[in-house]
């Protein structure tokens, strides 16, 4: 079977394992974003406030379902419904929300430590 360019001709086994991996790898996704929810130190950005926290595990819950609700839909050969989409991207600017102000205070603490100020880890 030569390659076509893709075309019509897919192959059915490929495309199952595709749906597999989107479901599973989906549903992982929304276990850690879970994961994070319940304990704030298990989060992928534990840094900041608890609302950062809170919106980066929203973020992964939404991005997981939607990933896993994907390949679902996949498995089943129809096409996804409408909401996913904007789910997906809300999910996606949730998580980079989180990650950046994670980040910038990951960076203030670092600095405040070097300097001795009032966030500095330690100081009373």
């Amino acid at each position: 079977m030569e390659w076509n360019g893709g075309g019509e001709d897919t192959n059915p086994v490929m495309d199952a394992v595709h749906g597999v991996l989107l479901v599973t790898g989906g549903l992982l996704v929304a276990v850690v974003g879970g994961q994070s929810w319940r304990r704030k130190s298990s989060a992928p950005v534990s840094a900041g406030p608890l609302w950062v926290v809170r919106c980066g595990s929203v973020g992964w819950m939404l991005m997981g379902c939607s990933v896993a609700s994907l390949g679902g839909y996949s498995l089943s050969g129809s096409e996804e419904d409408w909401p996913l989409g904007p789910a997906r991207d809300a999910g996606l600017v949730l998580m980079l929300i989180s990650m950046a102000v994670g980040g910038v205070v990951q960076l203030r603490r670092r600095y405040a430590a070097r300097r001795g100020g009032r966030d500095a880890p330690g100081r009373v």
